[in-house]
């Protein structure tokens, strides 16, 4: 009995957990930053009806001192949707003209631009597999 313990024990700890998710990561690119001022914000999302209004899974925060910054995130393999602004005067939110348009450098996954409202999540939905996922958002 105690030898068939063991081999459990052994087996579990070699084969690891099946309910742990294996995490991979996404590493997102932002380029254009045109002043070297203020910081890059970034969040990354999971489907929500609000999009991009909805809480983030995870965010950064990166000084704009180069044209281009990159910050690597830790997820489960999946669908996610990534936002990014560049808050030139580190007010801490996107500051915006009338009717709503951004008056800050702005720009979403598959670098979808957005003409008269606000994207879906389906139009910036990238799928990240368990060998991870590189993307590159050119703000503007």
């Amino acid at each position: 009995m105690n030898l068939l313990i063991l081999l459990w024990a052994v087996a579990s700890t070699i084969t690891g957990s099946t309910d742990d998710p294996k995490k991979t990561t996404l590493t997102v690119t932002v380029q254009n930053v045109q002043s070297k001022t203020g910081t890059i914000r970034i969040a990354l999302m999971k489907s929500c009806k609000k999009f991009p209004s909805c809480n983030p899974e995870s965010t950064a925060i990166i000084d704009a001192k180069t044209s281009s910054v990159q910050k690597a995130f830790t997820v489960e393999p999946g669908e996610y949707a990534v936002a990014v602004y560049h808050d030139v005067n580190a007010n801490g939110e996107l500051d915006k003209r009338i009717f709503g348009i951004p008056k800050e450098p702005y720009g979403f996954s598959n670098n979808f631009r957005p003409r008269v409202s606000a994207p879906t999540f389906g139009d910036c939905m990238i799928t990240v597999g368990a060998a991870g996922k590189a993307i590159t958002i050119k703000i503007d």
